[in-house]
């Protein structure tokens, strides 16, 4: 017969495997304002606090109807019961803890049911020390929520969460008030689009924003309200008929709701564009409890592109779906089982439209709309040698039109730090005359000399070339390409 033995984990290695489960820090944030939507609340701040140069903090403050203590000791304990509530938003009971120690050091969490305030916290050694969580006397409770909330009392019930030491994106900055306006931009479009919903009052309205809190001075920054960002929030229809419902194949008919929507062609709405861009955005948007779990993509099913950009589908779950979507305690990914894929894939309109038509006519709407100036090809005409530059007219421009927008290449004098530069309103692209006698290698050069550098160069900056704005991703690319391009040329040998 077997023998068994009390085999505890290497509390040490747990702590830091736990801390790394792979939250980033915007889906960590919408995992504790998950809990306060599930705890009733009809305001949640959500509040950077800053002091001196330490690591910023980060405080969620919420007004629903709280915890009593032992409520809380639950709600701390790693894997608390919450299984059996399907309209929760949170499932796992982990969430709370994973999310605040993969970005903090230390979570603190202090609430109040109307009756007691109570408060616990998981400090940095917590978990390595043996799973030793510190219960906190009201008089401490109360003297934590004087500094980092003294404009903002917790209200007769509430919550309020404190990440401690933002360890993983609160360090290393030289201007605390700038950094914390930098993170603030991060997670303001993630919650407003994780949350659109309940921002717009469906099923029922949360108000929640954002400020920042100086410690030193005990003053408090403007606040900022998140409004809904719905990635269905469309004017009118890009097709008549749309949205219409798709009735799922097999046995999911009553556990999923499947609605297709098709955007007007042309849209300048930021609810089309949303972070990313709308061609990353096309596709499934998968809903549990009426809060957004994944923003667009096709589970495999077909590969993005330009054309299907118009075609979003919602996909509202019922929880008991949550095994076949293989649904992580992030929360942030949709794994679909073969059968729940094939009931989304075989599904079919009232009228008999299936998945594979509809797409079809996303891609008609999209065609069908006049071609802008922005969205035309970027061809080089100058520059270049003249036969060269007729190869590439005919070999760049797209179907559909003749038009296309000219690309100029000129030498001028830039900083030294600079290979090349763009100019977007004048669609030319400036290199340094600074390195152009040592890629000529000591030679004379001419308008049209170093084609090849210049087309090189045109393909590595097409994409940029074609963004209609520039975006923080797109100047990280156009710095790294001029570092390395000014590194190379030192590497030129000249006559």
């Amino acid at each position: 017969m077997s023998n068994v033995e009390h085999l505890p984990p290497n509390f040490g290695r747990l702590d830091k495997a736990l801390r790394s489960i792979g939250y980033s820090f915007e889906a960590a944030v919408a995992d504790i304002v998950d809990n306060s939507v599930d705890a009733m609340a009809d305001n949640v701040l959500i509040r950077f606090f800053m002091q001196g140069n330490r690591p910023l903090d980060l405080v969620i403050v919420d007004d629903g109807k709280g915890m009593d203590p032992g409520t809380l000791r639950e709600a701390m304990r790693f894997g608390a019961d919450v299984t059996q509530e399907l309209d929760r938003l949170g499932k796992f009971g982990l969430g709370l803890k994973l999310a605040s120690l993969s970005q903090a050091k230390e979570l603190t969490v202090i609430t109040s049911d109307g009756a007691k305030i109570s408060g616990r916290a998981w400090r940095e050694d917590g978990i390595s020390s043996g799973f030793m969580s510190s219960i906190l006397e009201e008089a401490e409770c109360n003297e934590i929520l004087r500094v980092i909330l003294p404009d903002k009392p917790l209200k007769r019930s509430g919550t309020v969460v404190l990440w401690s030491n933002l360890y993983r994106v609160g360090q290393n900055h030289s201007d605390p008030n700038e950094h914390a306006q930098k993170l603030m931009r991060r997670i303001k479009d993630y919650l407003r689009l994780a949350f659109h919903r309940f921002l717009d009052g469906f099923p029922r309205l949360v108000k929640m924003e954002m400020d920042i809190f100086d410690g030193d001075t005990s003053l408090e920054g403007l606040p900022l309200p998140l409004d809904p960002l719905n990635p269905f929030g469309y004017k009118t229809t890009g097709l008549n008929g749309f949205p219409v419902e798709f009735i799922p194949a097999g046995n999911y008919e009553n556990r999923i709701k499947i609605v297709g929507h098709i955007w007007p062609p042309k849209s300048s709405m930021p609810e089309y564009a949303l972070p990313g861009g709308a061609n990353s955005r096309q596709g499934f948007y998968f809903y549990r409890n009426d809060r957004l779990i994944q923003g667009g993509g096709w589970n495999g099913m077909r590969e993005a592109e330009p054309h299907r950009s118009l075609a979003r589908i919602a996909i509202d779950m019922h929880p008991d779906v949550d095994v076949d979507v293989s649904l992580d305690v992030k929360k942030v990914e949709i794994q679909l089982t073969p059968d729940l894929l094939q009931a989304i894939q075989h599904s079919k309109t009232r009228s008999g439209i299936d998945l594979k038509k509809y797409v079809g006519l996303a891609e008609e709407a999209y065609r069908s709309r006049p071609i802008t100036d922005a969205e035309l090809p970027l061809i080089p005409v100058n520059g270049l040698p003249a036969e060269l530059c007729k190869f590439l007219l005919k070999e760049l421009r797209i179907d559909g039109t003749d038009r296309f927008r000219k690309l100029r290449f000129i030498w001028t004098n830039l900083e030294e730090d600079l290979f090349f530069d763009l100019d977007r309103d004048e669609d030319t692209l400036k290199l340094n005359k600074l390195y152009r006698r040592q890629l000529l290698h000591g030679l004379d050069g001419s308008s049209a000399d170093l084609p090849v550098v210049k087309c090189l160069l045109f393909l590595v900056l097409k994409e940029v070339l074609h963004s209609q704005r520039v975006s923080a991703k797109i100047r990280e690319h156009i710095d790294q390409v001029n570092r390395i391009l000014r590194q190379a040329v030192k590497y030129e040998r000249t006559l």
